[in-house]
C-alpha cells in the first residue's frame, strides 16, 4: 500500500521579484534551516511596495523610516513558523549603497528575517558582524561553482 503524500509548500513566496529563483531559494532556505537544526513549519515571504511596507513599518513598529524587511515571527520551540514583509524597493537601495548586486542584497534580506526567528540579533556591533557572517553563509550558497567529475 502506498500512502499518498501532499506536495505543501511551506515556503510561500507572493510577488516575487522575477530575479529570484523560487525553487532554488526554497531549496535553499530549508538546508539553511536544517543547518541549524530546526524544521519549517511555514515561511511566508510577501514582496510589497514602499508605501505599503512604510505602512507598515509605521502601524508595527511606530517607526516613520523606509525598510527592506519586517519580520512577523510565530516560531515555537524549533519549528519556524514566520511571515516576511519585504520592500524591493529599499532592496534595491540598498544594493546600490553596498555596492551589492540586487539579487545578493535580497538574498541578505531574506536570510535575515530568517535569522532573527533562529535567534540572531542585530543592535549590538558585535550581533550585526554576527548576523553579515550568517546572511554570507546563505548568499554563499547560491555561488558554489559545481564540480564536475570525470
Amino acid at each position: 500500500m502506498y500512502i499518498c503524500k501532499k506536495n505543501i509548500n511551506i515556503i510561500v513566496f507572493n510577488n516575487i521579484p522575477d530575479y529570484l529563483n523560487i525553487k532554488l531559494t526554497q531549496d535553499s532556505l530549508q538546508a539553511f534551516v536544517s543547518d541549524y537544526g530546526y524544521s519549517i513549519d511555514k515561511l511566508s515571504y510577501n514582496f510589497i511596495t514602499k508605501d505599503a511596507m512604510l505602512a507598515l513599518n509605521i502601524k508595527h513598529l511606530n517607526h516613520s523610516t523606509h525598510t527592506d524587511i519586517i519580520s512577523f515571527d510565530y516560531s515555537s520551540k524549533r519549528t519556524l513558523r514566520a511571515e516576511f514583509f519585504i520592500s524591493p524597493w529599499a532592496v534595491s537601495r540598498s544594493a546600490d549603497e553596498y555596492s551589492q548586486s540586487v539579487v545578493n542584497e535580497m538574498l541578505r534580506v531574506v536570510s535575515h528575517g530568517v535569522l532573527h526567528c533562529l535567534g540572531f540579533k542585530d543592535k549590538s556591533d558585535n550581533d550585526k558582524s554576527l548576523m553579515r557572517r550568517e546572511e554570507n553563509k546563505f548568499i554563499n550558497m547560491f555561488h558554489v561553482k559545481p564540480t564536475f567529475h570525470v
